[in-house]
């Protein structure tokens, strides 16, 4: 398995790696950056579609609920009825999950390529595409940057911050706004958790690492803002009233909507109505008795 995944992943990202560093006049951090931005681009149709489907998992949510109140002591016709309402619970996972394999590959490309020692640079040239010219003769690249060696760990402890602060402020940006008190506790603790995780998980780690890291946080803030009108226009299109029950419902909680009526005049008034023709009958007919007794009694006593 490790094999296939450093032949279908890992060792084209080696190389493309080794030709960005070729290109860019030997500055490993420019060919950090160019591969970081080559693999946001590549990736971002999978990103907005996750942001999308977390989108329509929020719009459900009060649905959802409605549906799980009702078929709390029937599973499977939850389960149903939630099908019917068009809920994927792996819709907003999937891309993520998608672009994990691609992240953990650039991770070991970068390892790779920062050779530190004689072995690790007879092992780098054992994973370099023969088709490529001159990429050999690269090696050992120039790991070189400003106040640091990129395959080592900072010792200043600035890029660990660097990535804390970028790491919250991405993540800040980046996560959608929820009406549900469960989620937004669930985001805002995340929002503090992972970048405190990646700043620690970068004080062991080489430099190179950090400045990708960096790198996609600043991209990623980036590509938020661009397509962010088509974010708000998909916001939009799956927002939920604030009442009432949306036209893409379950079939069963429509009914339960549609069995009351739209609009039911004030009893009051109703009574007062069928009371006034009531009365009015009852004096008619009143009033005719009346008037037939009168006249049965003008013919009885007429004179003979």
């Amino acid at each position: 398995m490790g094999n296939i995944f450093d032949f279908l992943l890992v060792n084209p990202m080696t190389n493309v790696l080794m030709l960005l560093y070729g290109l860019l006049f030997n500055q490993y951090v420019l060919a950090i950056i160019a591969l970081t931005l080559i693999i946001r681009l590549v990736t971002l149709p999978l990103t907005l579609k996750q942001q999308i489907s977390s989108f329509k998992m929020q719009a459900m949510q009060p649905q959802i609920k409605a549906l799980q109140e009702k078929y709390k002591s029937d599973p499977q016709r939850l389960q149903a009825e939630m099908r019917k309402l068009g809920f994927n619970p792996l819709s907003g996972c999937l891309p993520l999950l998608i672009q994990f394999p691609i992240l953990i590959a650039l991770y070991q490309a970068i390892i790779r390529t920062l050779t530190v020692t004689p072995l690790s640079t007879l092992e780098l040239g054992n994973h370099l595409y023969g088709f490529l010219p001159g990429l050999s003769t690269l090696v050992p690249i120039d790991s070189r940057f400003l106040l640091w060696d990129l395959g080592q760990p900072d010792p200043l402890f600035i890029i660990p911050i660097v990535v804390v602060v970028s790491t919250y402020f991405a993540n800040k940006v980046m996560t959608p706004p929820t009406t549900d008190p469960t989620m937004r506790q669930t985001n805002q603790m995340m929002q503090l958790m992972m970048p405190l995780m990646f700043g620690f998980f970068m004080l062991s780690t080489p430099v190179g690492l950090g400045v990708y890291w960096i790198v996609s946080n600043l991209i990623g803030i980036v590509q938020y803002y661009v397509t962010k009108p088509t974010l708000d226009r998909a916001r939009a299109l799956h927002a939920v009233p604030a009442a009432g029950v949306t036209a893409g419902a379950a079939p069963a909680v429509q009914a339960e909507a549609a069995e009351k009526p739209l609009f039911e005049p004030p009893k009051s008034k109703v009574k007062a109505k069928s009371t006034g023709r009531v009365n009015r009958s009852a004096s008619a007919s009143k009033s005719g008795a009346k008037d037939g007794s009168s006249k049965s009694g003008k013919v009885t006593t007429t004179p003979q």
